[in-house]
């Protein structure tokens, strides 16, 4: 894999990124990660844009600002998502773990909340099969840096989407291994924009 991710994030973690780049191992832990942990990056520039100001907006309105870095990582050190075999392969790893789990646990099994599900397996899958990226298409019904439509417009959106099976793509990159970042470039600051 050799590809450019764009990172949108809020301009309090600007300093930081400049001086030691990204690093995943010290990125604040959520377990509602949908790739598991890592740093992510999306692969069009507009949607870093869009999530920027998402996240601005959580950090008490701190200015926006966009990274732009080189993803470079051996392709079996890569999970694409996208790849139905490389899909198989992981479903069928997830699917061993929950077995052997479940003899383990003499008929307690432990609690699992679907939240949290996602990003545990991704975690265990990514330190048993040394994964350093991954890589998933994702399909949502709505997004913000889509046309603004109302409440009447969305529910019939939603129904063409329905009928018609397509969704707006959003393809996003979790980067697991600091050293598979390289030449990261701020190339967007909105505090140095002129008004």
């Amino acid at each position: 894999m050799n590809e450019i991710g764009y990172h949108g994030t809020c301009s309090k973690h600007k300093d930081s990124i400049e001086s030691n780049g990204f690093d995943p191992a010290k990125c604040n832990y959520r377990a509602d990660h949908w790739l598991g942990q890592g740093v992510y990056f999306f692969d069009d520039y507009e949607k870093a844009l869009w999530w920027s100001a998402t996240a601005a907006l959580h950090n008490n309105d701190f200015g926006r600002v966009i990274f732009k870095a080189t993803i470079e990582a051996p392709d079996e050190e890569v999970l694409d998502l996208d790849d139905n075999k490389q899909l198989d392969v992981f479903f069928t790893e997830v699917i061993q773990c929950i077995d052997e789990i479940e003899k383990d646990c003499s008929g307690n099994m432990p609690v699992f909340d679907d939240k949290n599900f996602c990003a545990l397996f991704f975690d265990y899958y990514k330190q048993k099969k040394n994964i350093a990226v991954i890589t998933r298409t994702f399909q949502k019904d709505y997004a913000g840096y889509t046309t603004r439509r109302n409440k009447k417009d969305k529910e019939l959106q939603k129904k063409i989407m329905n009928i018609t099976g397509l969704g707006f793509n959003e393809r996003q990159i979790c980067v697991s291994k600091k050293e598979c970042i390289k030449s990261t470039k701020l190339i967007y600051n909105e505090e140095e924009e002129v008004i």
